[in-house]
Formats: C-alpha cells, sequence, structure tokens
C-alpha cells in the first residue's frame, strides 16, 4: 500500500491510497470459500443429527445391563457386579476410534444370531439413553450394541447397533479393540 501526500496545506491533508489489485481479490474469495465450508458442516450436521458429526468417536452412556455370552452360557453384569466398571472403560476406549466414517456391508441373520447365542464368545451392552457416535451420517441413537470376541465375526472389532430388540444391518469397525480383548480376559472370559 502507498501513501501520497497530495496538498501539503496544513489545513487540508488529502491522502490517496492506492490498492494493489489483489488484495481486492483475496477478501471475497476468503468469503467464498468460508460460505462453502460452513454450508457442508451444516449440510452433514443435519443429515447425521449431529453438530459433533467430525470428531469420530462415540460418547458412551453407563450400559443398564453387559451381556457376556460364552459358548452358551450367559453371563449379566450391572452396575454393581464386578468387572462391570472395566469393561465399561474399556469399551469406552475401544469406542474412541473406528477405521472408517462409514458403515460395513454385514448384517446379523437369524441364523448369525442363533449361533451367537450358542457358539463363540459375544459380548451386549444395553443403555438407557442411546449412544451417540458422531458420524457423518444418522448412527439411529441406538441403545444396544454387539461386539463379537470369538467366533464369526470375533477379533475383528465389528460393533452392531441395535434398539428395541432388534439388530441393525452394517457395523462399525473399532480401530482397536484390544481395551475389550484385555478387559475380557482379565476377568477370564478369554483364555490368554
Amino acid at each position: 500500500m502507498q501513501v501520497q501526500v497530495v496538498d501539503p496545506c496544513p489545513r487540508y491533508v488529502e491522502v490517496v491510497v492506492r490498492r494493489s489489485g489483489h488484495q481486492g481479490v483475496l477478501k471475497p474469495l476468503a468469503v467464498i470459500l468460508g460460505m462453502m465450508v460452513l454450508f457442508a458442516y451444516g449440510t452433514v450436521g443435519l443429515i447425521s443429527q449431529d453438530p459433533l458429526w467430525f470428531l469420530s468417536t462415540a460418547t458412551v452412556p453407563d450400559p443398564r445391563r453387559i451381556v457376556i455370552r460364552v459358548d452358551g452360557e450367559e453371563t449379566l453384569l450391572v452396575a454393581s457386579a464386578p468387572g462391570y466398571d472395566s469393561l465399561v472403560q474399556a469399551t469406552r476406549e475401544g469406542l474412541s476410534a473406528f477405521k472408517s466414517w462409514g458403515l460395513g456391508s454385514m448384517g446379523l441373520s437369524a441364523s448369525t444370531l442363533a449361533e451367537f447365542q450358542n457358539q463363540g464368545i459375544v459380548l451386549e451392552l444395553y443403555f438407557a439413553q442411546p449412544v451417540d457416535f458422531h458420524l457423518p451420517f444418522n448412527d439411529g441413537n441406538p441403545t444396544a450394541l454387539l461386539i463379537p470376541i470369538e467366533g464369526r465375526y470375533g477379533g475383528e472389532g465389528h460393533v452392531f447397533r441395535g434398539k428395541y430388540g432388534r439388530w441393525w444391518a452394517g457395523q462399525l469397525t473399532m480401530k482397536n479393540p484390544q481395551p475389550i480383548m484385555d478387559a475380557l480376559s482379565a476377568l477370564g472370559y478369554i483364555q490368554p
């Protein structure tokens, strides 16, 4: 920017400011870019019904109950049970990051659910309040999670969502399911 004094008269000083042309273009471009980012954020926020969709983590409330199925034997854990707190903490750690923002293509058929009742190890968590996954799509506000530990789909960090006694198609996949595996191992449900 150049400043030039045109008239040295002490009463009036006229200042002519000359700007180079590129400064006048940057401001409108920045405004347009900002509006595009705000539009994209708002659109995804409306679709997902979650203004924190970009966090890609889960807000996990305390479960009302945890069901651990080991080869057909069912163990029920509630808030006062030994191991409940360690499993809740491990679940929160495991659900803190996902491999992708999308759902996988697997679902739970009637035969798969029957298999989970009798074979392998499955962790089920039931909540009074929905789990919020903070994803760029509407996660359906699930109140139940099913995590296969051993057997079909086991050990890969898959998380199936559900509500009202129904499991939905499409799984999320945890980046690191190891905290859950470690907690179940420490409680004696998994043999090292």
